[in-house]
């Protein structure tokens, strides 16, 4: 069984209709949802009542991405495990392609998010499988996209400073994926549509908050030193499309050398 988790502000209510709608059409009905509200608890539990589809409703008060995929995370029944956003959708043989593929020996895989209202990936994807996704590529990998076996899973949670609503919007999934890696997990990737996510009409500015949180996440991920080139190699790279940029990449240094390594576990 398949237990995808949703964490939701319970503001958009077609999205979430439309997600659910998408889970009740599989061909293989095997799954069930973990959904954690951060606000709007009771218009979300209003919205759940009619799905015929398992679910657990978790009302958490504390905002953050990260804070509420760790909440879900104890009540997961399925021996697979995602992690779905509430404004996402599924083609009908998403549960039973993952069934397939998670069959084999590796702990994870990848997969890759489509906008059929524009008929393009959300991304550029390679076109070829792959057996193991490490190095770079782990930067370039989306929450949606990635499905896990749970037991493969037991040791890890997602750094909650790291994330949308928290204090570094951006990275989460990258941390969790470094340390899924470091325990000798294997992660295999499929270039097949698993999920469908609107694609951003044009490319958007690199806001001040996001180039700061690169700092902390490239110290996190590596060193001090490593940070420092990644950092500056992303600045020289998105200059153009960074607000105030010499000042947001001051602040990044600054961010950088003052966060403090040890605090990310990802771990129980």
């Amino acid at each position: 069984m398949l237990t995808i988790i949703i964490p939701t502000l319970g503001e958009r209510k077609q999205e979430f209709h439309r997600l659910l709608t998408s889970l009740e059409t599989q061909t293989m009905p095997a799954l069930e949802l973990v959904v954690v509200s951060q606000s709007h608890h009771e218009a979300v539990s209003e919205w759940l009542k009619p799905i015929t589809i398992p679910y657990t409703h978790i009302r958490l008060e504390e905002k953050g991405l990260s804070k509420a995929r760790n909440a879900a995370l104890p009540y997961v029944n399925g021996d697979l495990v995602t992690f779905s956003d509430d404004d996402c959708w599924y083609p009908t043989h998403a549960v039973a392609t993952v069934h397939n593929r998670l069959k084999n020996g590796e702990d994870g895989c990848c997969f890759q998010i489509f906008d059929p209202e524009v008929n393009k990936t959300y991304k550029h994807y390679p076109p070829r499988p792959s057996s193991t996704v490490k190095g770079r590529m782990l930067f370039r990998k989306s929450s949606i996209e990635l499905f896990f076996k749970t037991k493969a899973l037991t040791s890890l949670r997602f750094h909650e400073s790291f994330g949308l609503g928290s204090t570094y919007p951006s990275g989460e999934e990258n941390l969790f994926l470094q340390q899924f890696t470091s325990l000798k997990k294997r992660l295999a990737y499929y270039p097949e549509t698993i999920v469908y996510h609107q694609k951003p009409k044009k490319q958007s500015r690199l806001s001040e908050k996001q180039l700061i949180s690169k700092g902390p996440l490239f110290k996190a991920m590596y060193n001090t030193p490593i940070g420092l080139l990644l950092l500056t190699a992303l600045f020289i790279k998105k200059a153009s499309s960074i607000e105030q940029p010499i000042y947001s990449y001051t602040k990044a240094i600054k961010a950088l050398l003052s966060f403090n390594k040890q605090q990310v576990r990802g771990t129980k």
